[in-house]
């Protein structure tokens, strides 16, 4: 009698289980994740409002252990007072899921708050965990993050959805500086630098400092701002009578390229002033060339159609660049603006005539004419410009908005003196009662340094002058502290503003 061999297993069964093993691995996993993405964005959201993370961090308990076991008990308790009925789901299943729904409240509703605060916070301050640390395994965890905060880019175009309001002009920033009875120092003037809209007013025997002259190559950044170009001088109001007419007379007094594009840029800055009413007011009259030309008052968007319109009618190529623009760390992205970008021997160059206008105050605009912004390099005008296509970058690798935003917002100047900024070298930090901040100075210029608070307190910081400059400032108060760049190339007289970054006291 022949028996039956004994039945084999199915192949596919161990597959099976490991399947179910990851499936289940991931499950729980997901109890993990939830809660930990909860306590990281509620950190990070107090990092950058200088609040304590620990109270953050704390809160997230909510997400798990403490809200879904409530949940699950209280579940428990209506289930006892029913008949009993049968369960699908395991007590595991039924905690995984209550963690999901409690952290997509918790995270949403941290998001919803303020988009745009919350992908500043991320992207600005998401590596808080790791301040002071730069050893292989902090810097790769710090990858890691701003890889994931990365992602939240949603926020940032979810908080342009309104129209962004025009940016207005920046305040130019003087300190000055007299020589002390024995002549043994500089002593600032009052308290410390005071803001200033005017430009500097260096007394009548101390002229007032300018940036380092430009490299032999006139094609190089930074151009003189000494006048304005000849062509534009020799202009007649019979010449002025369109846009189109001023650009071919500058085209034919001037048949450099390079100087033609900087004759188009000083009649802009020169004839057109900023339009502080309707910047305040919200209410904007039309911005184009002709209105422009026309009005000789606009905002961004006017200044930049009217160099556009120009500088075509002069045979040059150009276009206008819009994004956002920023004049410290707590402006975050910044406010819409308007620029150019111009085409010299087939490459382009970034052109903002807005802000080589003039500055804004209180009292309201004032003509200052300058040529910061006039063919500057891209990496320094990326430190206060932001444009909506990644191409006007003008960057083999564009900079993402994370990016810009850990970028301190230095002023061209900065850049035009030598100076490099070595520590801190994030737009927004933390330190405990003091910070120090070195500056890489090759060219030895005379700096201040100046540290306020949201409370308007002022105070000097501790400066030692050599090629790498060291400033030890103080830090009072929960307040954010505000540190800003002052240099000059003369020991006496006006000191020019040339950037800032922002410090929390922990």
């Amino acid at each position: 009698m022949r028996t039956r061999p004994p039945p084999v297993a199915p192949r596919r069964r161990p597959l099976l289980s490991l399947f179910r093993l990851i499936l289940s691995s991931l499950w729980l996993g997901l109890v993990v994740v939830a809660p930990l993405t909860a306590a990281w964005v509620a950190s990070s959201l107090a990092a950058h409002a200088g609040a304590s993370t620990r109270l953050a961090l704390a809160s997230a308990l909510l997400v798990f252990p403490v809200v879904p076991l409530l949940w699950e008990a209280f579940a428990a308790w209506r289930r006892s007072r029913r008949p009993a009925t049968r369960r699908f789901l395991t007590l595991s299943d039924r905690l995984v899921l209550r963690t999901l729904a409690v952290s997509f409240v918790f995270v949403g509703a941290l998001l919803a708050r303020n988009p745009q605060r919350a992908f500043e916070a991320l992207n600005g301050r998401g590596d808080w965990m790791l301040d002071g640390r730069h050893d292989r395994r902090a810097e790769a965890a710090r990858r890691t993050l701003f890889r994931v905060a990365a992602k939240s880019a949603w926020l940032y175009h979810l908080a342009d959805a309104p129209p962004p309001r025009p940016q207005p002009l920046p305040e130019r920033e003087v300190a000055r500086v007299t020589p002390t009875p024995s002549g043994t120092g500089p002593t600032p003037s009052g308290t410390g630098p005071t803001p200033s809209s005017t430009g500097p007013t260096p007394s009548v025997d101390e002229p007032a400092p300018v940036l380092p002259p430009p490299p032999r190559d006139p094609h190089a950044w930074p151009w003189p701002a000494d006048e304005l170009h000849a062509a534009v001088l020799a202009l007649t109001p019979a010449d002025e009578t369109s846009p189109a007419a001023v650009g071919r007379f500058l085209a034919a007094h001037e048949h450099d390229q390079w100087h033609l594009a900087r004759a188009v840029h000083d009649y802009v800055a020169d004839r057109i002033a900023y339009d502080v009413a309707s910047y305040r007011a919200h209410r904007y009259p039309p911005q184009d060339a002709e209105t422009t030309f026309r009005t000789r008052l606009s905002v961004c968007a006017g200044y930049a159609a009217l160099f556009r319109a120009v500088g075509r009618a002069a045979g040059l190529t150009v276009e206008v660049v819009r994004g956002r623009a920023r004049h410290a760390v707590t402006d975050g992205m910044g406010e819409g603006h308007a620029w150019n970008a111009v085409k010299l021997d087939d490459r382009w160059y970034l052109v903002d005539t807005t802000w080589d206008a003039g500055g804004v105050d209180d009292e309201g605009f004032h003509k200052h004419y300058g040529t910061s912004y006039f063919l500057t390099p891209p990496e320094v005008f990326l430190s206060k410009h932001y444009p909506d296509e990644d191409r006007w970058q003008l960057l083999p690798v564009a900079r993402t908005p994370g990016e810009f935003l850990r970028m301190p917002p230095l002023r061209p100047q900065f850049f035009g003196y030598g100076l490099r900024l070595v520590s801190p070298d994030r737009a927004e930090s933390d330190a405990r009662a003091f910070v120090d901040v070195v500056i890489d100075n090759p060219r030895n210029v005379w700096m201040m340094v100046s540290v306020r608070t949201d409370g308007g307190e002022e105070a000097r910081c501790e400066v030692s002058r050599g090629t790498s400059t060291t400033a030890r400032c103080p830090l009072n108060g929960r307040d954010l502290h505000e540190v800003v760049f002052f240099a000059s190339n003369q020991q006496y007289g006006s000191y020019e503003g040339v950037g800032s970054l922002s410090v929390h006291n922990r």
